[in-house]
């Protein structure tokens, strides 16, 4: 979060799917994920870095740019959904079901790519999306909508093939202080 034009870094845990997370990062622009700055930290891991990558597996890793957007900031639960070029999108029937944020994302090959020592402590490498859509809800046990059971019964109607992600932590810039 100490990068140039990053704004905020979430992690989530799958909600049905032991051992699945999400780490998703807000940038002002794609280019924070290409600054020197950035590279500077992936090609010199911390301990802990060293210590969690070599256990990753099946590793997606892209730097996207905003198509379209509905609301803002970063909620309780997020329904996650990789897509293909030519892949349906069911934007406005998520968007029905009042989530905080709702993102149409595109998938950018080239930016954030260098090899890294981060990359290499990784066991394989990391595949890319074309597409994705991120739709963040305020909860996932305490709303109407957003029972883990009622949860389900939404990826099963509008993106079968998506995933439920519970919020575990965030940071924002403004919490590193001045």
């Amino acid at each position: 979060m100490g990068c140039p034009g990053w704004l905020r870094g979430s992690r989530f845990k799958a909600v049905t799917q032991a051992g699945r997370y999400l780490l998703f990062y807000d940038a002002e622009t794609a280019d924070a994920f290409e600054s020197g700055v950035y590279y500077a930290r992936l090609r010199s891991p911390t301990e802990m870095s060293r210590a969690i990558f070599p256990k990753f597996r099946n590793t997606w890793r892209t730097v996207c740019t905003v198509q379209r957007r509905l609301g803002d900031g970063i909620a309780a639960a997020v329904l996650t959904l990789r897509l293909g070029a030519n892949d349906p999108v069911p934007f406005e029937a998520l968007a029905a079901l009042d989530p905080a944020r709702l993102d149409l994302l595109q998938g950018q090959k080239s930016v954030g790519q260098a090899h890294t020592t981060e990359k290499d402590l990784r066991p394989a490498p990391d595949r890319q999306i074309e597409r994705a859509i991120v739709a963040f809800f305020w909860s996932v046990e305490d709303a109407d909508f957003w029972s883990v059971e009622d949860a389900e019964k939404a990826r099963a109607a509008h993106a079968p093939s998506a995933e439920v992600f519970a919020l575990r932590h965030t940071v924002s810039k403004s919490d590193l202080g001045p």
